[in-house]
């Protein structure tokens, strides 16, 4: 048996063999040129990742050739390794003394904070360009005047491809035949690209004038916003133009000789959609993503969660709609993992203003999706800073997910109680009452009427402040799918019973809460009715005030913020809001 091999079946004698092997080591760095050449003549050629190993001991050395001179042809794969290490004693001879391991150890040091430096300035581009993510990795870049733990938001590029959630949901044999069918047509061939997957039918990506320029870096993280050449100004002038008059076919001539004008895509995306052609809805969206990643500065490492974007510039809106977009046709089709990265790096981009409220969706992604720790995480991080259980969405989808969590646990054989799920769905349905009967209404389900005909449910919800009323609609309107299984309405009605004794009991809880919700809800944020009418949900729209539904508002840029920016200026014509 080798040393090496004896060495690893006694642990406990290690530090006595390392030290005999390290006279045995000065005997072979006497001899450097004998060992060389006959390395030199029975390895093949030298293994380019052999700097890697050059902190080995040299007690290894003798160990290797004791082992070849045993077993010589089962050491051919670790020849390399024995040509490093004489090289290293060669190497070794002709320097002069070495110096102290302490200094070396110092300029190791400087290189690793200087390593550590640039990771913070670049986002560390080349660990997400190796594909490498691992748990928990980063999680200390961010300074302390980060309002909000962002790490959460990271982007898992595993999960941004839809077509892979669908060959876990449908098998890869469905998904298959869909690109057999595809390739049948093929045209061009696409560069890929990670947010959208080109398809073969789809003209050659062409670069149009839109690029992305950085505007520095702040606190941890890194601004940038896009850019109109002047070629892509002119076409964009075209666009308002075509737009103004109320003609699909002007727009689809704009397409026709810019395949990738992304306002134009989102502008007959709707017109797709309108049309109840959900397929080409969703496809004229991809093909934006394509345009926009296809432009994107070499620095913009949206995986991080630390690249953000001003929605108050007109460049950038209609990449944070495209996103939005997205995710909702992919939600549509079932991958609610690939929405939720999707959402996560929407919310990203600008997370202490989130102009497009994804906290509004962020949970049902995450419910959906079945990412039930991602969600409880995100709540009990952001909690302290945004008041999340002020939101009808948060307060209930939380609660759902312990409940589920809990579950999947117990079934691993690691299961809790559910006394926490069971507080904070008991909190939720003191906060917000009106809920429950729409709620049930629209699941089609009924509970024990001693429950649902108490007063703390039957107070009719047109009561409620307007903004509340708008957030607890969109909320039943999206997840109430969620709240349909068996055993999740078991769950819901025992919680209802308790709800109803703490109320009997005068909990403060629903009187304070409905006492601040006067004034909390009396005024909706731009953002909300923003999101509202970007979801596509009929029956949220219709219960928006006159001011909005009456209103001429753009579907490529709706409610722009008040302090909108655009780096050109377009010519004065009579129209309404969504301009530059």
């Amino acid at each position: 048996m080798s040393s090496r091999a004896f060495r690893r079946l006694n642990r406990d004698a290690d530090v006595i063999r390392i030290s005999e092997n390290a006279e045995e080591g000065k005997e072979l760095e006497e001899e450097p040129e004998f060992i060389s050449v006959a390395c030199k003549k029975k390895t093949p050629a030298a293994n380019p990742f052999a700097l890697l190993n050059e902190s080995d001991d040299a007690e290894d050395e003798s160990e290797d050739k004791e082992e070849e001179l045993n077993t010589l042809p089962s050491k051919v794969a670790k020849k390399p390794r024995k040509k490093k290490k004489r090289r290293k004693a060669r190497v070794a001879k002709e320097e002069p003394e070495p110096e102290p391991r302490d200094s070396d150890q110092e300029s190791g040091d400087e290189v690793d904070v200087a390593v550590r430096e640039v990771n913070k300035l670049l986002g560390e581009v080349g660990k997400e360009r190796r594909g490498e993510r691992e748990e928990g990795e980063g999680e200390g870049e961010e300074t302390e005047s980060s309002p909000v733990p962002h790490s959460l938001l990271k982007v898992d590029r595993r999960f941004l491809n839809a077509e892979n959630e669908m060959r876990r949901i449908f098998g890869s044999k469905v998904v298959r035949g869909d690109q057999v069918r595809q390739k049948a047509h093929r045209k061009v061939h696409l560069r890929p690209t990670v947010l959208a997957t080109p398809k073969d039918t789809w003209p050659k990506i062409e670069k149009l004038g839109l690029t992305m320029q950085q505007d520095g870096v702040r606190d941890w993280c890194q601004y940038f916003h896009f850019e109109h050449s002047p070629a892509y100004q002119k076409i964009q002038l075209r666009f308002w133009e075509a737009v103004d008059t109320f003609d699909p076919n002007s727009i689809a001539a704009i397409l026709h000789a810019h395949p990738y004008h992304v306002d134009s895509l989102l502008q007959m995306s709707e017109v797709s959609r309108l049309g109840e052609d959900i397929q080409m809805a969703s496809e004229l969206i991809e093909r934006a993503l394509c345009s926009f990643e296809s432009s994107f500065h070499t620095l913009f490492n949206y995986t991080q969660a630390n690249c953000r974007l001003d929605y108050s510039r007109a460049e950038n809106r209609s990449f944070f709609l495209t996103l939005f977009r997205h995710l909702s046709y992919i939600s549509r089709r079932g991958c609610h993992r690939t929405a939720l990265e999707f959402c996560k790096l929407l919310l990203a981009l600008n997370p202490e203003k989130d102009p497009l409220c994804a906290l509004l969706i962020i949970d049902y992604c995450a419910v959906r999706g079945g990412e039930y720790r991602f969600l409880i995480d995100l709540f009990h991080a952001w909690e302290p800073h945004r008041n999340l259980s002020q939101l009808p969405n948060f307060a209930f989808s939380v609660p759902l997910a312990m409940f589920h969590s809990q579950n999947r646990e117990e079934k691993e054989g690691e299961g809790g109680g559910e006394t926490e799920a069971n507080k904070r769905l008991q909190d939720a349905l003191l906060m917000f009452p009106c809920l429950l009967p729409i709620l049930l209404d629209k699941c089609g389900v009924t509970l024990d009427p001693a429950v649902t005909s108490h007063s703390l449910f039957t107070q009719p919800i047109e009561r409620e402040p307007n903004g509340l009323k708008l957030l607890m609609k969109l909320y039943v309107e999206r997840s109430h799918s969620l709240w349909k299984e068996p055993e999740v309405l078991t769950w819901l009605e025992a919680n209802c019973r308790v709800a109803v004794a703490r109320a009997n009991d005068k909990d403060p809880l629903n009187t304070d809460f409905r006492a601040k919700a006067v004034k909390r809800y009396s005024r909706v944020p731009r953002n909300i009715y923003r999101h509202i009418l970007i979801s596509d949900l009929d029956h949220v729209v219709s219960a928006l005030p006159p001011d909005m539904t009456q209103t001429s508002i753009n579907s490529y840029d709706p409610l722009p913020p008040p302090d909108s920016t655009c780096g050109y200026e377009r010519p004065q014509i009579q129209r309404g809001p969504g301009c530059c």
